[in-house]
This record gives structure tokens, C-alpha cells and sequence, in this order.
């Protein structure tokens, strides 16, 4: 269990509380276990959409970080006149109600990037699960939860949970892994544990193997974070 925690896997931990709960004897344990539960219990772990199957097709984030499935945000941010901009935007709110759940999940992830242009955060979050719930098989949103939940001060255990779910479906994407570190050294510092800052370490590592030769601001960005990160958490 405690591998896991301070891996950052926590429903990996959630669920080897359960069963410890479930099946052992060991009063030790047992204890360990139901502080596990507890906390992510407070967490609503159990309420997540529950993924389906692991066939769905991922998105790939291309060499200058975009992702194919949001271009429209850039599409519909190019309309200068409010009119027009505002016909847009009803037209992406309306395909979110009436489309199939791959066109209600894109909808709701292009107003989740809409709604962090315009500094409302909340609302970005709530739309992207929003996303997940259409379709929880697709790894980019619950990777676009996470890394919101983490870069505008939700708490990490909450960010935690949803990219562990993102790198569950998108293993490659080195996106979540460095998004998973950047969160295990956030509660190093707020937690001031020592291995939490191991494990990230070891996250951005792996994160740097699976950029692509064409990654190269991504890859910046990971070795920057790796390069500074006992700065950051000792700071």
C-alpha cells in the first residue's frame, strides 16, 4: 500500500486497502488500511466514471503540445466579431447535449480549454470530467483534469487520482507522467517526505524516455522540472 502511495498510485493503493480490509488478519495492517480507505473516501475515489475497455484511440500531443481533438478552441477563438464568436459557442454547448458521446466529450474538453483562456478555472474542471463521464475510455481528459486540477490549487490527491487514470489508458503520453511528478513534489514539500521526491524523480525519468525526437519543447519543460526539483521542494 504504501508503495503505491508514494507513488502516486492511489487508486492502485485504494483498492490493496480494500482487499487488506477484505481478506487479512494482521491488525497492523488493517490500521494502515483504514487510514487508506479513509482518505480516499473523503476523496470520492468510488464516485469516478468507471472505464470500459482499454481499445479506444488515444490522442497523440503533437511536437508544439496541441492536441488534434481541441483545435477548435483556436478555431473559435479566431472569430473576432461577438456575433459570430457567440454562434460558435452555442453551436459547441448544443453539440454537447445532443451529440454521441465522442461529440459531447470533445465539446465539453474544447469549453474546458475556453473557460482556462478565460481564468475560470472551476469551470474548466467541471468540464473536463464533464468529458470523462461521456467518455471515460480516452486518456486526454482525464490528463487535461489532472493537470488543471494541479496547475490551479485543487488539492493533489484529486489530481492524482484522475492522472493515474490518464497514464492507466495512455501509458506513452509523456505528458501525465510529468504532470503525476509535478504533483508527487508538490505534496514532497507540503508533506516534507522524502519519497515522494524519489518517486518523482524516478516519474521524470521515465517521462524523458518517452518523448519523441520531434518533443522538443515538451521535453525542455521535463528536464527543466527534473534539473530543479530538489530547489523547488527544498526551497
Amino acid at each position: 500500500m504504501n508503495d503505491y502511495f508514494y507513488q502516486g498510485a492511489m487508486m492502485e493503493c485504494f483498492t490493496e486497502a480494500k482487499r487488506v480490509l477484505a481478506t487479512s488478519e494482521d491488525l497492523d495492517e488493517r490500521a494502515l488500511a483504514e487510514k487508506y480507505v479513509a482518505l480516499f473516501t473523503e476523496y470520492e475515489y468510488e464516485k469516478y466514471p468507471k472505464i470500459t475497455h482499454y481499445l479506444e484511440r488515444q490522442e497523440i500531443e503533437r511536437a508544439d503540445e496541441s492536441y488534434e481533438v481541441l483545435d477548435e478552441v483556436q478555431e473559435i477563438r479566431s472569430h473576432k466579431e461577438e456575433a459570430a464568436f457567440t454562434a460558435r459557442v452555442t453551436a459547441l454547448e448544443q453539440r454537447a447535449k445532443t451529440g454521441n458521446s465522442e461529440e459531447r466529450a470533445t465539446s465539453f474538453a474544447v469549453q474546458g480549454e475556453l473557460f482556462i483562456l478565460a481564468h475560470h478555472y472551476r469551470e474548466a474542471v467541471h468540464c473536463f470530467e464533464q468529458a470523462i463521464a461521456a467518455n471515460p475510455n480516452k486518456g486526454l481528459y482525464w490528463g487535461l483534469t489532472g493537470q488543471a486540477m494541479h496547475r490551479f490549487g485543487f488539492m493533489p490527491f484529486d489530481a492524482l487520482g484522475f492522472l493515474e487514470q490518464a497514464i492507466k489508458l495512455d501509458a506513452t503520453n509523456a505528458r501525465w507522467h510529468w504532470n503525476q511528478a509535478l504533483v508527487l513534489m508538490q505534496l514532497a514539500k507540503d508533506l516534507q517526505e522524502p519519497a515522494f521526491l524519489a518517486n518523482a524523480a524516478i516519474t521524470l525519468e521515465h517521462a524523458l524516455t518517452l518523448c519523441r525526437e520531434e518533443q522538443l519543447s515538451l521535453r525542455a519543460a521535463i528536464q527543466t522540472t527534473y534539473d530543479e526539483m530538489e530547489n523547488y521542494v527544498f526551497s
